[in-house]
């Protein structure tokens, strides 16, 4: 009993403070439905492709939010059109890396090793956005999303691809209305040649001052706040249990200093299960590094938990279909090991 009750306080502890960020990322992707920011996003990023790469991998090693926690952003950008070369970037560097991150693992385990995991963090985000944008300029990742029991339908005064909708002025009185268009249902906006479409500040402005819309925002935040809330709650509680029923010990005897070379592999596949966040997994690491462990299994550990740890998985695994997510997968997994051997090689 004792033990169920630390779970539950654990769980709730991890609840209390992932849910900030959880919130924060709801309200932005509501800004983005309600001011159309979607179109901006789709629209730059299919112009600038590798730019776009870049900017969402450095966006995401610099921002405070994990892989869980963005999840009502990167959907809402998914859902929007916005390529998924530069979402991936987003979320592969977002839980890696922030600068509470570095600044703690540069204390408890030297600046080296966090410098390590940083660039580590950096090269696993870009890679993974320039494999997929090379295989999307082949026509691929048209359609990412995870089906849904009841599509989504974007009910607001515009079609759910923004370049569609007819921005008009009513004789003479200069008042800006939006026409309705049929709305889409499927996981990506429709491709249409965005440079032709509507401006979008227009589009913008009036729907900030339609009622309609703020209720519709309103109603697919609560609906977002209930459908990933459940999965956000399940991976607090699964945390809760990996820290209380699985000792520590279990980790040192797998990623001893005697394997050798073989720690870097072993320490991508144990990351998986017992991987818990991104500061949780400094002292388990500054621990195993002082019992011999090789340092770039250490960066492994560090990079292949934080994108392959359960709780990101099951983020992932709510909103992609499975070709996506087995691609985070192996992104997280062989991504991680090739950059621990050559952490080891060079550290």
């Amino acid at each position: 009993m004792d033990k169920i009750l630390e779970v539950l306080r654990l769980a709730w502890e991890n609840l209390v403070d992932l849910s900030i960020f959880f919130f924060i990322a709801l309200a932005i992707a509501a800004m983005v439905d309600l001011l159309y920011l979607d179109v901006v996003a789709r629209r730059s990023f299919r112009k600038h492709g590798l730019l776009g790469v870049l900017f969402t991998t450095c966006l995401g090693a610099f921002s405070p939010f994990c892989s869980f926690t963005v999840i009502p952003l990167i959907r809402k950008l998914l859902r929007g059109g916005v390529p998924l070369s530069a979402v991936m970037s987003f979320w592969i560097a977002s839980p890696a890396m922030d600068p509470p991150i570095f600044a703690l693992t540069a204390k408890e385990i030297g600046l080296p090793l966090a410098t390590a995991r940083l660039l580590g963090a950096l090269v696993l985000a870009i890679g993974a956005g320039v494999i997929i944008l090379l295989v999307e300029k082949r026509g691929g990742f048209k359609d990412v999303l995870r089906p849904e029991k009841k599509p989504a339908v974007d009910e607001r005064e515009r079609a759910a691809a923004p370049a569609e909708v007819a921005v008009a002025t009513s004789g003479g009185s200069g008042t800006t209305v939006l026409t309705e268009a049929p709305a889409t249902t499927g996981g990506t906006a429709p491709e249409d040649d965005d440079d032709d479409g509507a401006p979008w500040w227009p589009q913008a402005k009036a729907s900030l001052k339609s009622k309609r819309n703020w209720r519709i925002t309103g109603r697919n935040f609560l609906r977002d706040t209930v459908s990933l809330g459940k999965w956000l709650v399940f991976a607090c509680v699964f945390e809760g249990v990996i820290r209380v029923y699985v000792p520590n010990g279990i980790i040192t005897s797998i990623l001893g200093g005697d394997k050798g070379w073989l720690a870097i592999p072993l320490a991508a596949v144990i990351s998986i299960p017992l991987y818990l966040n991104g500061v949780g997994a400094i002292p388990i690491v500054g621990g195993l590094l002082a019992k011999g462990m090789a340092q770039g299994a250490a960066v492994t550990f560090l990079l292949a938990g934080s994108v392959t740890t359960i709780p990101a998985m099951v983020a992932v695994r709510s909103v992609v279909n499975n070709k996506v997510f087995a691609l985070y997968i192996a992104f997280g997994m062989l991504g991680s090991i090739l950059l621990g051997f050559l952490a080891q090689l060079l550290l």
